[in-house]
């Protein structure tokens, strides 16, 4: 199974051409639920079996192609199977998920969007999908809102008609930022991929974000397809920077940076984006690493405050019943949690269920305390224009025996800064 990070998908975000699939699968779509047997375990939150009339939901999910994330779907069907068999559904009503796979072409997500048309569905769920910007147009004359977490492609960060519970993609820079400067770093050299997406980044973004704060800042650029890390390392360590990393890279290149400034002797803090099994690649060179992430980390639960460490023991304890104790500690969290708050959200709907209600409770939604992550709101307040729902970023740490332990007490607010 490939990994996955939002690290990873900045990088998507900023290059995603290098990583379009050239074929299309046509896959059909499934309508499923996920039975889930809790048993005699710790989940908080239990209730009955919803029996009333089905709300279709649509779910895309790239599982095909350069960039296939299963655990996304894993996730969305255990969420949809507790939601449905304990919590009761949405006011009594189960949740009926048409489900629809990608592999990073348009066309695919055309077809998907098109099925879902077909389905009747009054939201669809993105967990991954490169070339989902090609469904916005389908979507939109069908009165259905696009609800996700992560902002996969440059049309959906400004898409009336989509949601994302995540962490706006600029608030990844800004908040690095924001958090080492009360770190007390004065200097920051990070490397992103030599796009014009990433020098756009950087000249609108980046560099005015550390002017506020007072940052020296600079960029190194490098090759995504074949980066010489090593070169690369020794050219950031020759501005000896308080703070060097990306908030862009794969797992595997987060590795390679890492261990490469390491070589390079680099004493510095390092910044390894969202990026996961960075101590089973490196060892003790990955002790002291951060690393960021838009929710509590489901392996570091007592960092958490009380309510959101009993979201994440109901999320593992589910996860358990339903046999995926091997991807807890994993992204599946993202699309389970995305279901939860989808679910909360569409109760406050009084009258019809459909795709025009839905948006509109979407639209509505303020100050929503987000399953396992911060308070959100969806309201156009946090960044008007821009479809994410929050700009709050929270930073782990590496330690010794391979976890990760949250380094911010609560959640970066970028807020002001990118205002």
């Amino acid at each position: 199974m490939q990994r996955f990070s939002h690290g990873r998908i900045i990088v998507a975000a900023l290059v995603a051409s290098s990583l379009v699939a050239a074929a299309c699968s046509g896959d059909e779509g499934t309508s499923s639920s996920t039975s889930t047997d809790l048993g005699e375990t710790t989940a908080t939150s239990v209730g009955t079996e919803a029996t009333g009339e089905p709300i279709a939901i649509g779910f895309v999910n790239s599982e095909g192609g350069a960039f296939s994330v299963p655990e996304l779907r894993v996730g969305n069907e255990v969420a949809t199977g507790y939601i449905n068999e304990r919590l009761g559904g949405v006011n009594g009503r189960p949740l009926e998920v048409t489900r629809c796979e990608t592999d990073g072409s348009p066309e695919a997500s055309i077809d998907c969007a098109n099925q879902f048309v077909e389905a009747g569905v009054v939201a669809v769920v993105e967990g991954t999908d490169l070339g989902g910007d090609a469904m916005l147009p389908i979507l939109a004359d069908a009165g259905i809102p696009l609800v996700g977490h992560v902002q996969f492609g440059p049309a959906r960060m400004f898409d009336p008609n989509a949601t994302y519970f995540g962490a706006a993609a600029l608030a990844y820079g800004a908040a690095a930022l924001q958090f080492y400067a009360a770190e007390g770093a004065e200097s920051v050299v990070w490397f992103l991929p030599d796009e014009p997406s990433s020098h756009a980044f950087t000249d609108a973004a980046l560099e005015p974000a550390s002017n506020a704060l007072g940052l020296d800042y600079a960029t190194v650029y490098y090759d995504a397809a074949a980066p010489n890390w090593a070169v690369l390392a020794t050219t950031a360590v020759a501005e000896d920077p308080d703070v060097s990393g990306t908030i862009a890279a794969t797992d595997a290149q987060c590795a390679e940076m890492v261990g490469a400034l390491r070589d390079a002797g680099y004493q510095g803090r390092i910044l390894a984006a969202s990026c996961v099994g960075l101590h089973d690649a490196l060892g003790e060179d990955a002790v002291g690493v951060d690393t960021d992430a838009d929710h509590w980390n489901p392996g570091d639960i007592e960092s958490a405050p009380a309510a959101k460490q009993a979201e994440l023991e109901e999320y593992g304890a589910v996860m358990r019943a339903a046999g995926h104790e091997d991807l807890i500690g994993g992204n599946a969290l993202i699309s389970f949690a995305d279901m939860i708050n989808l679910s909360r959200i569409m109760a406050t709907v009084t009258g019809p269920v459909d795709g025009a209600a839905v948006a509109g409770a979407l639209d509505a939604t303020a100050d929503f305390d987000s399953y396992a992550g911060p308070t959100i709101s969806c309201d156009g307040s946090v960044m008007p224009g821009n479809s994410a729902c929050s700009t709050d970023l929270l930073f782990f740490q590496v330690q010794a025996d391979g976890s990760v332990r949250a380094v911010t007490d609560d959640f970066v607010d970028v807020t002001a800064l990118l205002g």
